[in-house]
């Protein structure tokens, strides 16, 4: 790539990253959300997405997201709305994934980084 193109643009990357909240039930549903049981056992209608039903949101997800973005130095929303995201996806029997893209519980937010030379910094300090 020539010079006068590469300088015209700032490379931007960014994270999605997942993690596993210690709970005893899914996000989402009462299920339990435990690992090596037979496949296909901690499921319901509501994980499943049947007709006619709908997600019960696990007050313990919502504590531990507002837990961590108060570490993070994050702004904490006053109201959430979820929406579904569909998808065709062979793994996901109902067809779309709960999203917060809109409305996320945590906006923004810092975790301060020591360096090498024992100075902090911050992600939107330069190097």
């Amino acid at each position: 790539m020539e010079e006068s193109v590469r300088d015209k643009y700032e490379v931007v990357i960014g994270l999605e990253v997942h993690c596993q909240l210690a709970t005893k039930s899914k996000a989402f549903a009462g299920d339990l959300a435990e690992y090596g049981h037979l496949p296909n056992k901690n499921i319901s209608v509501i994980t499943l997405g049947h007709p006619g039903t709908l997600p019960l949101l696990n007050k313990k997800v919502i504590e531990y997201a507002i837990k961590m973005g108060l570490a993070c130095n994050c702004e904490i929303s006053k109201h959430n709305y979820f929406d579904r995201k569909n998808y065709f996806y062979p793994d996901l029997p109902k067809g779309y994934q709960i999203t917060q893209d809109k409305t996320p519980i945590c906006k923004g937010g810092y975790i301060n980084i020591k360096t090498k030379s024992g100075n902090e910094r911050r992600k939107a300090d330069p190097p």
